[in-house]
């Protein structure tokens, strides 16, 4: 028996079965620029921004007269990380379409916006981040609620050093994001949501995101991508070296 060679053998299984199992990544977000508008003004409807994934991406929005609405950065959130299971997902450069309810009643009121995509966009690899969502126990109570048609898997908060309220998210087709907490007046932690991400788990076209938002709140939105890594690619390796070290002639 080739005590040597069966060593190697042992060791090489030992090592693919640790790869198969360990499954940590690290993944950078990288979150839609809307340059060249500048922060603090209005995103022209139907604007046209080079997207990270490749193309380019059309942004289409319908928003009520009782809203503003501009390009917007939270300090709080422009550099952060989500953590979920043995995953980071780290970033730099967060900026949001921030979108303000002007109106003074409570009652939520509707808008939606759309992301058209030049090319597909593979599964798994859209993000969504959703912050600032309001939620209060005034007249009568109420909440922003954001609803998705899509399936999505949530990864996780960042606030920065914010003091904001946590994400409630209800999964399934569509999926729901809103503010895990309520309180009277507009005052955080319950006026606004921490920065919740979300994966897109299915190729997407064409992406909308809506928005019941009640009035006298606050909150943005941006889409970012995440590359999807190659599967088994440590595998593969394992399997080479185990057939090249098994090749290799030894003593009986």
């Amino acid at each position: 028996m080739n005590i040597h060679r069966n060593a190697v053998y042992a060791g090489l299984m030992a090592a693919l079965a640790a790869a198969s199992t360990a499954s940590a990544a690290n993944y950078t977000i990288n979150w839609l620029n809307m340059a060249p508008t500048p922060f603090g003004s209005s995103v022209p409807n139907n604007s046209v921004f080079n997207w990270p994934g490749g193309g380019t991406v059309t942004v289409n929005y319908s928003v009520p007269t009782q809203f503003i609405h501009a390009r917007v950065q939270d300090p709080n959130l422009t550099v952060g990380n989500v953590v979920n299971g043995p995953d980071i997902y780290s970033w730099t450069g967060f900026e949001e379409f921030g979108a303000t309810n002007l109106a003074t009643s409570i009652t939520g009121i509707p808008w939606s916006i759309t992301y058209k995509f030049s090319n597909t966009v593979p599964n798994g690899s859209l993000y969504l981040g959703v912050s600032g969502l309001g939620q209060t126990q005034n007249n009568g109570g109420g909440a922003s609620i954001v609803t998705v048609n899509e399936n999505g898997t949530f990864l996780g908060d960042w606030a920065g050093a914010g003091n904001y309220g946590a994400t409630q998210f209800t999964p399934g087709n569509p999926f729901q994001m809103q503010n895990s907490l309520t309180g009277p007046g507009g005052l955080d932690p319950w006026w606004n949501s921490k920065l919740g991400v979300v994966q897109i788990n299915n190729a997407i076209n064409s992406f909308t995101v809506n928005f019941n938002q009640i009035g006298g709140d606050g909150a943005g939105l941006n889409i970012g991508f995440a590359a999807v890594p190659e599967p088994f690619t440590l595998g593969f390796m394992g399997i080479g070296a185990l057939f090249a070290a098994r090749r290799r002639p030894g003593r009986v």
